[in-house]
């Protein structure tokens, strides 16, 4: 059978991929064995938590539903062992000069995307990385195409419209990392507000340095950037729904499915959420036509589709119904979420729908002998929701015309091997969809549990109520 495009340019290739453990790194690296047919792909995985790189390598395609085919897989991956957060990329001489002599693609996937991470760590990995993946890249002796991944809230700075284009960073890269190597961390703390002027946080500012690294040091290279939303779970592959593990976003449907979650800081406007197996698909897409050298490398924003696009509104709509059609056995409590762009409403809300129950739930605990938790899960959950505030009440558009361009310029047989076009997407299902992934694989509710589970929620709702009904009436009595 004739390969397509995509795949006759991955084929004998050789691949040095960089966040291979992380979700998008995981994808790519799937979508590369089962679907091209490289000669080779190298992994940059560091050691972590007493586990070698080797074992994390098992873990990894057990993860990336890589397990019936691990021993054709294995024979095409090498792991190099090295850490983002060192000079270097920590990678030895030896190892050094095997991606010098034989690599051809490059895709960078590695990032710390923890906002409130440590400055000096976020720009260690964010940005001082990039630095020596380039340097490393211009003295490979026959690169194809690289790829920096980089967000789309990388210029959330910017009013309205977002182009795909450079902008001004806050700090150029050798500023910022001169400051870091005199200054301790301490005082990097202190002065990280300021610091960061109008972004919000050190993970949109390290990467927006990072696209300045790029503009400035990877002219006349086969490079572009790839700036996706907000990554949720697969669409299709390697299973509907699919996703890593419970983080970011995933957490708060998580925590408002059971009930849990029931107010955050948000406006009604649209959201740019992107299937993360169709984020991986553009990723090996841009590689295939970055062959280009130019001065000013190819930028794509993956935000989606103007003519389908989601809402808040809509979203918490699907995730409301989905939570009474398919509730979990674990369930806690009604799933309503109230969202307001009032700060000060907002911790009303917080104290009377989160706080007062937790209290009182932990003080039922103290009093039969067991564990106190909720107080503290829901401190976290206030600290977690005030660090995504900021991108719940702004809103911006995108330019999306190369991403728009790079998907017409695609052969068919690509386009249905490497989906990535959004416009014919549907989103309740894809939520529901999502949503019984995470019921099934995180919760560890099988399907069955479902008349149990309605069950439940009909007693739950039944006591809700009533207690709202008694509350409302003594409220109504004393004022």
């Amino acid at each position: 059978m004739a390969l397509s495009q995509i795949q006759e340019f991955y084929k004998n290739q050789t691949v040095f991929i960089t966040g291979s453990t992380g979700l998008l790194g995981k994808l790519v690296l799937r979508k590369l064995l089962t679907t091209c047919e490289p000669k080779k792909i190298y992994l940059l995985i560091r050691q972590h938590k007493e586990k070698s790189p080797e074992e994390r390598l098992e873990i990894l395609l057990e993860r990336a539903d890589l397990r019936r085919d691990k021993s054709e897989f294995k024979g095409k991956i090498s792991v190099i062992e090295g850490d983002c957060s060192l000079p270097g990329l920590g990678i030895s001489q030896d190892d050094r000069e095997t991606l010098v002599n034989e690599t051809t693609c490059i895709i960078h996937v590695a990032a710390i995307v923890k906002f409130s991470e440590h400055l000096r760590l976020a720009a260690y990995v964010n940005v001082r990385a990039v630095q020596d993946l380039l340097h490393l890249a211009k003295q490979v002796r026959d690169l194809k195409a690289m790829v920096h991944v980089s967000t789309a809230y990388s210029n959330c700075n910017q009013k309205d419209l977002i182009k795909e284009q450079f902008y001004e960073p806050g700090m150029t890269a050798t500023k910022l990392l001169k400051m870091l190597e005199s200054t301790d961390d301490e005082t990097i703390t202190n002065n990280t507000p300021e610091l960061l002027g109008s972004w919000p946080n050190t993970y949109t500012f390290t990467k927006a340095v990072a696209e300045n690294v790029i503009k400035t040091e990877a002219q006349d290279m086969p490079i572009c950037i790839v700036r996706p939303g907000i990554v949720v779970g697969a669409l299709q592959e390697p299973a509907p729904g699919w996703q890593d593990a419970i983080q970011g976003i995933t957490a708060f449907f998580i925590g408002a499915y059971l009930g849990l979650i029931h107010c955050q800081l948000a406006d009604t406007k649209p959201i740019y959420l992107i299937p993360s197996d169709y984020t991986a698909n553009i990723i090996l897409s841009a590689a295939c036509h970055a062959t280009e050298k130019s001065s000013l490398p190819p930028i794509y924003n993956y935000t989606g589709s103007e003519k389908n696009v989601l809402t808040k509104t809509k979203l918490y709509e699907y995730g409301k119904v989905t939570a009474k059609l398919y509730p979990s056995a674990h369930v806690i409590n009604v799933c309503f979420v109230i969202s307001t762009t009032n700060k000060y409403y907002l911790k009303f809300l917080q104290f009377w729908l989160h706080l007062v129950p937790a209290y009182s739930v932990d003080l039922i605990c103290l009093c039969l002998g067991k564990k106190r938790r909720f107080v503290k899960m829901y401190q976290k959950l206030h600290k977690v929701c005030g660090e995504v505030g900021y991108f719940n009440v702004n809103f911006w558009k995108y330019e999306t015309s190369n991403s728009e361009m790079l998907w017409k310029a695609l052969m068919e047989k690509d386009r249905e091997l490497f989906p990535f076009n959004m416009e014919n997407l549907e989103w309740k299902s894809f939520f529901e969809m999502c949503s019984m992934y995470a019921r099934i694989h995180f919760l560890k509710d099988p399907m069955h549990t479902l008349p149990q589970a309605k069950r439940k929620l009909k007693c739950i709702s039944f006591l809700y109520y009533c207690i709202a009904f008694a509350l409302v009436c003594v409220l109504w009595r004393l004022f």
